[in-house]
């Protein structure tokens, strides 16, 4: 959308065409160091030995600043990876070092720890289920060595499906 400056502040006659530097940089709110700064980057021009066209500098002021409002909170236009990695590499350390705190409060148990575990329940139940048709044999009189010895080849049946993966 285009404004005519005297749009803007009223009468033409009451703002100049050319203002000098001073006056742009307190029109604009910032430094005369500022300004040169601006024209070095190229956002303004002058129209004489310090001395800028008003209405042209004040629309090329807005323009730049509109462009650097719509960048904020993304990365710049080179990517700036170097930062991203650093801040992925950062977050990953503080992670890291959650994880061991975590760790050593007793919050976390490790991965190895509680496969250790399991392999002693495991074992423990391995050794109670072969176990049960002896005993059970011993309590049932009227069962034969035969029934005893079937009983026993179904369990290791069953326990082998089970550690291969075919329950």
């Amino acid at each position: 959308m285009e404004y005519d400056l005297s749009d803007l502040l009223g009468e033409p006659a009451a703002y100049p065409e050319i203002v000098h530097e001073s006056q742009l940089a307190a029109l604009l709110g910032i430094s005369r160091q500022a300004i040169g700064e601006h024209v070095a980057n190229g956002v303004l021009k002058r129209a004489g030995r310090a001395q800028f066209d008003l209405a042209a500098s004040v629309k090329a002021y807005c323009a730049h600043l509109r462009l650097h409002a719509g960048r904020a909170g993304r990365p710049s236009e080179g990517g700036d990876v170097l930062k991203a990695e650093r801040l992925r590499l950062t977050k990953a350390q503080a992670e890291a070092q959650e994880a061991k705190n975590r760790l050593a409060a007793g919050e976390m148990v490790s991965a190895e720890a509680v496969g250790r575990e399991w392999q002693t329940i495991l074992r423990d139940v391995r050794a109670a289920v072969l176990a049960v048709p002896s005993r059970y044999g011993a309590t049932m009189p009227h069962l034969t060595a035969n029934d005893v010895a079937a009983l026993d080849r179904e369990i290791r049946a069953a326990l082998e499906g089970l550690a291969d993966g075919n329950a």
